[in-house]
């Protein structure tokens, strides 16, 4: 068993919380906590997840030599 301290403000809001659900402030960080979990996404799976876009493959600095070049044409 571990003691959390908390400012008074988060621990009435947390009293409060529980009452209204009608469970146990550490049932409450519980659930809290295997919600977080579940729902915890990292910016990687985010940008391995994206489609890739045929207009940014290849070499970035040479994508911009290339828009240049249309500009000067």
């Amino acid at each position: 068993m571990q003691t959390l301290k908390l400012r008074d403000d988060v621990a009435a809001k947390l009293n409060e919380i529980s009452e209204k659900e009608h469970i146990q402030p550490p049932q409450l960080i519980e659930k809290l906590i295997e919600q977080y979990m579940q729902n915890k996404v990292l910016m990687t799976d985010l940008m391995n997840d994206l489609p890739t876009i045929k207009a940014f493959e290849g070499n970035p600095a040479e994508i911009q030599q290339r828009m240049r070049d249309e500009w000067d044409a």
